[in-house]
């Protein structure tokens, strides 16, 4: 019996990257293409069935499914981006127009992108075997996802664990959301990044307070050379972060926390510990007590949007 294999399509603001990965998790081919929003929404999503049909071609054997993973706010049951603000999208019918140009009627799905690295990490990665999954991605932004009773937990709306964007302080920073406050504003480059901008005037001797225009790399570097202004930034983004597993904890009652992105992995030595304390501080023993916080041990990002075919043929 042939081996299954599916594509997995992780669709993101600045590249799109494509996987060719059979059932155990294994990836036979890859490839990867520049987004270029500024082409235009054909131009884009011609360049996605491209990528997809140069795996087809190296599969030797036929592909049962493609999975997509996107940013977004979108319908995995139409099909339809209704607004991606990093890729400047507004209703557009992905899989439909993608279908019009694949050939063979491979079926196609389409998730949010954390979702779909949650998947990934269900099947794959740090959360095998485990039910009820909270997965929280620290990169650009915040973006959250959830398996509970190993189903994708989606909403009426499809808005569901939109958490980056939960107010918490209506006073707070402003996000390009519309609201002040929202947890991505002070867990994410961007979050980061505010705060040093925020502090700044109150360390004047900070080394880091001298950078006009400081990037999250150079924010992580001062942070372990002992800097107080990159000190005072990322303890605040750790509560933040704790306050975030809260919330996620006390609605959903996860077994487990995947801690992925970026900036989630490389500062999950000066997240986590005091994250997991802000968080132990705010809910009761019971919600806690065998409840674990791990690394994503998935690398590959779109092996998570390929996960999607196998979930949805389960």
């Amino acid at each position: 019996m042939q081996n299954q294999l599916a594509i997995g399509v992780d669709l993101g603001g600045t590249k799109i990257a494509f996987v060719l990965v059979d059932e155990q998790g294994a990836v036979r081919a890859s490839h990867q293409l520049p987004t270029a929003v500024n082409d235009g929404v054909e131009a884009v999503i011609d360049r996605i069935a491209h990528g997809i049909q140069h795996l087809r071609e190296q599969a030797g054997y036929p592909v049962i499914g493609i999975g997509i993973g996107s940013p977004g706010h979108l319908n995995p049951l139409t099909g339809v981006v209704h607004n991606a603000v990093n890729l400047g999208w507004r209703e557009v019918p992905l899989v439909a127009a993608l279908q019009r140009r694949l050939s063979g009627n491979v079926p196609i799905w389409l998730q949010k992108d954390t979702n779909a690295a949650l998947l990934g990490e269900l099947y794959f990665g740090a959360a095998r075997d485990v039910q009820d999954v909270v997965l929280v991605a620290i990169g650009t932004g915040l973006g959250v996802g959830a398996v509970i009773g190993g189903r994708i937990v989606l909403g009426a709306n499809y808005f569901a664990t939109d958490v980056g964007h939960l107010s918490l302080d209506p006073s707070g920073r402003q996000c390009a959301c519309g609201l002040r406050g929202c947890i991505e504003m002070y867990v994410s480059g961007i979050g980061i990044i505010a705060g040093v901008h925020e502090h700044r005037a109150y360390y004047p001797h900070s080394k880091l307070a001298q950078i006009e225009s400081p990037t999250t790399d150079a924010i992580l570097k001062a942070a372990r050379d002992g800097d107080p202004l990159a000190n005072v930034v990322l303890n605040e983004a750790a509560d933040w972060l704790g306050m975030a597993f809260a919330q996620c904890a006390v609605v959903l009652n996860p077994a487990l926390f995947v801690i992925s992105g970026g900036l989630g992995l490389a500062a999950a030595d000066l997240l986590l510990e005091r994250a997991e304390r802000e968080f132990r501080r705010r809910v009761s023993l019971p919600v806690y007590q065998n409840l674990r916080f791990v690394q994503s041990q998935i690398t590959v990002s779109a092996i998570g949007a390929a996960c999607l075919v196998w979930h949805a043929l389960k």
